[in-house]
């Protein structure tokens, strides 16, 4: 069965996308990645036109990464998938980009609509009353807002389309003038064309920053969720938890406790000094409203490591917990080189 969009709002969908002339705004950010579950070999990420490799591990964080393009950040499958399933995929996420730009060309004309709707106000002479007020400016805000994410969409649909129609869209060839006039000095390289790959998941960015990004993978999709990584809001050192329950817990290390309702996450640092050993517990509440011990954990303070923890529900469903833990170590900066003048050899050490 054909998923299409209705004739007017198809039409609406392709002019806002003609009207919209000026860039998507760019996003600049540096991220690192986790599997939730396994690890995600053979995987990538777009930044623009260019394909980057990205095996997404579930026991550490990737390495850095920087990223510049717009939104939204889309993550990709390189593994080799059968014709079948490749364009299975395409067919899906083509309905799903349909869907999303119907309610948005929808939500549009609303928009519009209300802009030109008689309301009260002064009366002309054939006694219809104009209209007194404009559009307000979060109306205003909000159609731009939905005119740059559809030219998005659109785009994306594109792309999908010429994928089905068996186009080659992961890179552009070059004429056949240019390719007969290699640069001087430089010999003629065969251009290798991209590997074919599916969509795996996307990610909007809230803005510039650091990031850690958590990939769940479930038999109902790929989704990706973010921890703000900025300076000081999870320094090494500290512990940070996630309540990945359906209730309310509470980490205690000592006088120190932090309360997460469902969701939640929270950063704690132990009172223990630098290479000691403390003791924290983690209770979650009973159906008698108190809070009862659902895991005991005894953890070695380090100041150059940091430490994520995602606290997940037991088997049995019962008080307890279970705790999956990610370290990361603060990467060791190089020695600055010996003082000297250029070409002179350091000191011999005196014995």
């Amino acid at each position: 069965m054909r998923h299409r969009l209705p004739l007017p709002l198809l039409f609406i969908a392709a002019s806002v996308c003609a009207q919209v002339k000026e860039p998507l705004p760019l996003i600049h950010a540096t991220f690192r990645v986790l599997s939730m579950e396994e690890a995600i070999l053979g995987a990538g990420y777009l930044e623009g036109k260019d394909l980057r490799r990205l095996d997404i591990s579930g026991d550490a964080f990737t390495s850095e990464q920087s990223y510049v393009g717009v939104n939204p950040l889309r993550f990709i499958d390189l593994t080799e998938p059968t014709a079948t399933a490749n364009r299975a995929d395409n067919v899906t996420l083509k309905q799903e980009i349909q869907g999303q730009l119907l309610a948005l060309a929808q939500e549009l004309q609303d928009i519009e609509s209300s802009s030109i709707r008689p309301q009260g106000g002064a009366a002309d002479g054939g006694g219809k009353r104009l209209a007194s007020s404009p559009r307000t400016a979060a109306g205003n805000g909000r159609a731009a807002e939905i005119r740059r994410t559809m030219e998005v969409l659109s785009q994306n649909l594109a792309l999908i389309e010429a994928q089905l129609n068996g186009a080659d869209v992961t890179r552009s060839e070059p004429s056949e003038k240019d390719a007969a006039k290699p640069k001087a000095g430089q010999a003629r390289k065969e251009e290798r064309p991209l590997p074919s790959h599916r969509p795996l998941a996307t990610f909007s960015f809230p803005g510039d920053g650091r990031f850690l990004l958590l990939v769940h993978r479930t038999a109902a999709g790929t989704t990706v969720n973010a921890i703000d990584d900025r300076e000081g809001a999870f320094p090494y050192g500290s512990m940070q938890f996630v309540n990945l329950t359906a209730g309310p817990v509470e980490v205690r290390f000592g006088t120190k406790i932090i309360a997460l309702t469902p969701k939640a996450k929270g950063t704690l640092r132990p009172a223990a000094g630098h290479n000691s050993y403390a003791l924290g517990e983690v209770h979650t509440r009973g159906e008698d409203g108190q809070f009862h011990l659902g895991y005991s954990m005894r953890i070695f303070q380090q100041d150059d490591v940091r430490t994520l923890y995602f606290l997940l529900p037991t088997e049995d469903g019962g008080r307890g917990v279970r705790l999956k833990g990610v370290e990361d170590r603060r990467a060791v900066e190089p020695a600055p080189p010996a003082a000297g003048l250029p070409g002179e050899k350091p000191a011999a050490t005196l014995r």
